[in-house]
């Protein structure tokens, strides 16, 4: 006789399935992926461009008050862990428009590219480049 399933097993299973299916689309975008300026700029002018002057050379008029990028890259006391806080939770009036990390990350250097070296240390700080190991020989 055949098992019959029960409301509770079958949102289980429901469960189980979305939690494993999110897992996998979370580990895709754990690709190791440098973070790119232009890319950030090209992200910013898409998704930002109606609140904040993006770049000196904009025309667009936008809300009294909102900070232009190169006024948030210059900030202080600005850092690259309170800019992905802003732009994972934003604020009021801010849309959230649900960014990927790379996204983040990518608009990070946008602004570290728009930083001026009197405002601090840069957001993303210049990875050193590590020799790769050395091959290990075949045992003998």
């Amino acid at each position: 006789m055949p098992t019959r399933l029960t409301k509770p097993h079958c949102a289980t299973i429901v469960l189980a399935a979305i939690c494993a299916c999110s897992s996998v689309a979370m580990s895709d975008e754990k690709v190791d992926v440098l973070p790119d300026a232009a890319r950030g700029q090209a992200t910013a002018e898409r998704l930002c461009i109606s609140c904040h002057v993006i770049s000196e050379d904009s025309t667009a008029e936008v809300p009294a008050g909102v900070p232009t990028f190169k006024g948030i890259a210059n900030k202080q006391t600005q850092t690259a862990d309170r800019i992905r806080s802003v732009l994972i939770a934003p604020h009021a009036p801010m849309p959230d428009v649900r960014l990927t990390r790379i996204e983040i990350e990518d608009i990070i250097s946008y602004l570290d590219r728009l930083r001026a070296p009197e405002a601090g240390p840069p957001l993303h700080p210049k990875k050193k480049k590590v020799a790769p190991k050395p091959e290990r020989p075949e045992p003998t």
